[in-house]
């Protein structure tokens, strides 16, 4: 097996879609994530491996371009790659696929690896033969921006439960792109398809904080968002969607 490049199989499963039978935002987003977790156990510096020395990989950023959303019971494969390892950072790679090899999309993904209980980043270069595993291969999309401050009068407010808390004890990504998802109405997913995705994460959000989510609409088909927590910045979005030609 090449360890540098590792391709994964998955199916859209009839709870990863909604009521087009396309899978979701957070869905795919699981997928992709999933991938690189096994990917990074397979090279020997997953989350288990992480968290014998009381450490975890956290989302920094994360960019998603797709050419078509898969289907119910559509088999899809992924394959991923460490792009380049930093200290504070690593950028992840993504290729998708049909079942027939075509290609329906790319993604670039940002992380840090931190300290549990301190809840800092630690230096990526203690961890062992990390670099032996990259392969500097870009993908054809643009790397994941820093987003702009998103003002406004919230559209949506409520607190962090349980089932938002993952194991690293704060809220889990696909909540995030949950909540983003839930600003448009099934109208307006209807007649458009989900060109790009951009998320920046720059604090956690906890049990029991207050949450609160902001929209602005750029342009035609661009929006953006922020989540705040505690009425201090969490997460920031930006999806831009094209018209589906009938």
């Amino acid at each position: 097996m090449d360890l540098l490049r590792t391709t994964y199989a998955f199916q859209v499963s009839p709870q990863s879609v909604d009521f087009r039978y396309k899978i979701t935002l957070a869905a795919l987003t699981d997928m992709l994530l999933t991938a690189a977790q096994y990917n990074a156990d397979e090279n020997g510096f997953g989350i288990r491996e992480l968290q014998s020395n009381n450490s975890s990989w956290v989302l920094l950023r994360f960019a998603l371009e797709m050419n078509y959303m898969p289907q119910q019971y559509e088999n899809i494969s992924i394959e991923t790659w460490i792009h380049s390892v930093g200290r504070a950072s690593t950028t992840r790679n993504f290729a998708l696929y049909d079942a027939n090899g075509t290609v329906i999309g790319h993604a670039i993904s940002n992380w840090a690896m931190i300290d549990m209980q301190l809840r800092r980043a630690k230096d990526l270069m203690t961890l062992p033969n990390i670099h032996e595993f990259i392969d500097g291969e870009e993908v054809p999309i643009d790397r994941p921006v820093k987003l702009d401050v998103v003002a406004g009068q919230p559209f949506d407010q409520f607190k962090a439960r349980y089932s938002h808390i993952d194991i690293n004890q704060h809220v889990n990504t696909m909540r995030y792109v949950e909540w983003i998802s839930n600003y448009f109405t099934p109208d307006y997913y209807s007649n458009h398809h989900l060109r790009r995705f951009d998320i920046n994460f720059m604090s956690e959000i906890v049990y029991d904080d207050c949450i609160q989510l902001v929209a602005r609409k750029n342009d035609d088909d661009d929006y953006s968002f922020e989540i705040q927590r505690n009425e201090t910045s969490s997460c920031r979005a930006r999806l831009i969607f094209e018209p589906l030609v009938r």
